[in-house]
């Protein structure tokens, strides 16, 4: 008979799954201008860094020009109707005029008050800024510039906007995003999406950068099962400071499904099928061997994780087992299973 001792060892166990590399679709942005306008200036090409609120592209925009006309018309209809209020609560106090034209001119008043806010609320749709309708108020500026602003820092990673083509509201012209932080999809198994949870560690290798492994962690897990492939797709966000991973990559991921600090392992050789249960003889002296009975948990190759029945560092049988388990079973006979306590050699 041969011996080994029982191990106590870090298990760590991954279900591996091919994915692939897209943007944080919360630091994506696929612009397009707030009114048609013909191009006139692209201030950014491929892979420039940008920053929040910069301007990318500009549009001549005939509808941005009569947006801004229209709000001079309302500032000066409210300053006329300020005035007519004003004059005619006056001649209302000297019994110069009636209750019903100083009505009438306050409702006027608040009429064009309401057409300006709206005309105010029209230019910052199109993407004006406060100060921006402050200097159309103040310089009285109907110019027909229209800019298309980042929404956050990031990087220019699309661009459909040629200078003199007329670009409308449909189609994005340019996109942003921030790649410092990419999301991953990986298909999975149905079968061993079960194991997999939110917030299990990934383990990623980008096609190109095989040497080097980046971490991450489950973020979401479908609900829906793929018909053709019977994948389930699972996404992990994963730091990207130094832009490794890009956006339609292929990897491999690995995801963390058990990552125990120590766990029991005996021999594959050790273990014997009782009948009923799995068994290992642990060796208590020189001349007696006790069956102990076994719940395995995840198979490592040439070793077994036990889960109840030894907990390390116990001596047991390998070479030989297969012989203590017959004599076990003779012992047994008409009893039940595993019930002879020890075997005495």
């Amino acid at each position: 008979l041969r011996t080994e001792q029982v191990q106590l060892a870090k298990l760590r166990r991954t279900l591996e799954a091919p994915a692939t590399g897209e943007y944080d679709a919360r630091a994506h942005a696929r612009l397009t201008p707030r009114a048609a306008g013909t191009v006139v200036e692209v201030r950014h090409d491929f892979g420039a860094a940008v920053e929040a609120g910069e301007t990318l592209v500009v549009l001549d925009s005939a509808d941005l020009g009569i947006a801004k006309a229209d709000l001079l018309q309302a500032l000066a209809r409210v300053e006329l109707w300020e005035r007519n209020s004003e004059r005619e609560r006056g001649l209302l106090e000297k019994s110069l005029s009636t209750e019903r034209d100083a009505l009438e001119a306050e409702t006027l008043l608040a009429e064009s008050r309401i057409a300006l806010a709206a005309a105010e609320r029209r230019l910052a749709n199109l993407g004006l800024t406060s100060e921006e309708i402050g200097v159309v108020k103040g310089k009285e500026d109907t110019s027909s510039l229209l800019a298309v602003r980042a929404p956050f820092a990031g990087t220019v990673v699309g661009l459909d906007a040629v200078i003199g083509e007329l670009a409308g509201q449909r189609t994005p012209i340019v996109s942003v995003a921030d790649t410092s932080r990419m999301w991953v999809i990986l298909d999975v198994d149905q079968a061993d999406v079960r194991f997999v949870e939110i917030g299990r560690p990934v383990l990623l290798t980008v096609e190109g950068w095989e040497g080097e492994t980046h971490g991450g962690a489950v973020t979401w897990i479908s609900s829906d099962v793929d018909p053709r492939t019977r994948t389930v797709k699972v996404r992990a966000e994963f730091e990207n400071p130094e832009g490794h991973l890009r956006a339609r990559s292929f990897a491999t991921g690995r995801v963390v499904t058990r990552d125990d600090q120590e766990a029991v392992f005996v021999p594959k050789e050790a273990v014997q099928w009782e009948g009923c249960c799995n068994v290992a003889f642990e060796r208590t002296s020189a001349t007696e061997f006790v069956p102990r009975k076994l719940r395995l948990g995840y198979d490592a190759g040439e070793h077994y994780e036990v889960l109840e029945g030894l907990s390390g560092g116990e001596t047991v049988v390998t070479q030989g087992s297969f012989i203590l388990k017959t004599e076990l079973q003779k012992g047994s006979i008409g009893a039940g299973c595993c019930e002879v306590d020890h075997l005495a050699q």
